[in-house]
């Protein structure tokens, strides 16, 4: 049970970084080559960077429902950014993807911090509940 509540802190702090990673991307994408969003989403189905961004590979741009394993609000901001792509000029959408990945990057920081002071204790805990068991059952 500890290992569990460990791994998704841990998963939170790897979608932080892919969804910065994925900012970058379309970053690029957006300064050089000015391409439309469907090329852009497609550039990133095939990234290997983000592989734990599963929405990836069945983005639909008619149904926009984003879940990830991140907070609520950073699943809203998420889902915000790609209702948006394509929508404005290039500029804004510059603008928008910069925006949220410095959301992201505070985002990571706090996931960060917070796996860095819970993981061990959820491990402990999981671990100390496991003997507890083991002592009930003797």
């Amino acid at each position: 049970m500890g290992l569990t509540l460990s791994e998704k802190l841990r998963k939170k702090c790897v979608v932080c970084a892919q969804l910065i990673e994925m900012c970058n991307i379309i970053s690029i994408e957006l300064g050089c080559s000015l391409s439309d969003s469907g090329k852009i989403i497609e550039r990133l189905k095939g990234e290997t960077a983000l592989k734990s961004l599963g929405f990836l590979q069945s983005f639909d741009f008619e149904l926009i429902d984003i879940k990830t394993p991140l907070d609520a609000q950073d699943n809203e901001r998420l889902n915000l950014l790609f209702s948006e792509l394509g929508k404005t000029d290039c500029d804004t959408m510059l603008n928008l993807t910069e925006a949220f990945r410095l959301n992201m990057c505070e985002s990571k920081k706090r996931y960060d911090e917070y796996y860095k002071t819970h993981s061990r204790l959820y491990i402990a805990l999981g671990f100390l509940s496991g003997i507890g068991v083991s002592l009930v059952l003797m």
